[in-house]
């Protein structure tokens, strides 16, 4: 079952989804766009009330860390939208591959390369589509790198704002070009 839940941005609230324990979309609001009408979100309340049964379960597990149980009071999702909200307040910098349980979204090795390359660049820091294809091991596909990017699931988490152009312009971004300079702002003035 698809779990969501909501967080605070700078710019209006962004959503998290999850499935079978696993984050599996984030979504920001699209800067300078209204809200989609008659969308079914969970309310700052009812994501409040999920963190809070979230903090209070017994689990063995760390908070954001691979389950194969499903999340069927939401709790997984509430998990993560408080880890954005304390990214966007500046408390959270970046994850790590094993902390969010890369191998076990299915990508295939091109993609998993990429993705594992792009979470050791530096919060604030950026890297070019060629630089990051050489980091993954494929120093011809520069490309292929930017198709990668454009179907990342889990931005942020996956930081494909972190990629720019060879020619340092900062390019497109999913969620409205006005989010990747913001997010590198953001993160340059947490170091």
């Amino acid at each position: 079952m698809r779990r969501e839940a909501t967080f605070p941005t700078p710019h209006g609230d962004g959503r998290v989804f999850v499935e079978d324990g696993l984050l599996v979309e984030v979504r920001l609001p699209r800067l300078g766009e209204a809200p989609t009408v008659g969308a079914r979100t969970t309310s700052s309340a009812e994501t409040a009330a999920m963190i809070e049964a979230a903090e209070a379960a017994e689990t063995e597990e760390s908070a954001l860390g691979p389950s194969t149980e499903r999340d069927p009071s939401g709790e997984i999702a509430a998990r993560w939208a408080k880890e954005f909200a304390a990214y966007f307040r500046g408390e959270r910098r970046t994850w790590s591959p094993d902390e969010i349980g890369l191998e076990r979204y299915g990508f295939t090795p091109f993609q998993a390369a990429v993705y594992r390359a792009l979470m050791t660049v530096p919060p604030g820091a950026v890297v070019s589509y060629g630089e990051l294809a050489r980091l993954a091991g494929y120093p011809r596909a520069a490309r292929a790198v930017g198709t990668v990017m454009a179907t990342n699931p889990i931005a942020v988490v996956v930081p494909c704002h972190r990629v720019v152009r060879s020619d340092g312009s900062l390019g497109h971004y999913g969620f409205g070009d006005a989010w990747k300079p913001l997010l590198l702002s953001m993160e340059g003035s947490m170091t």
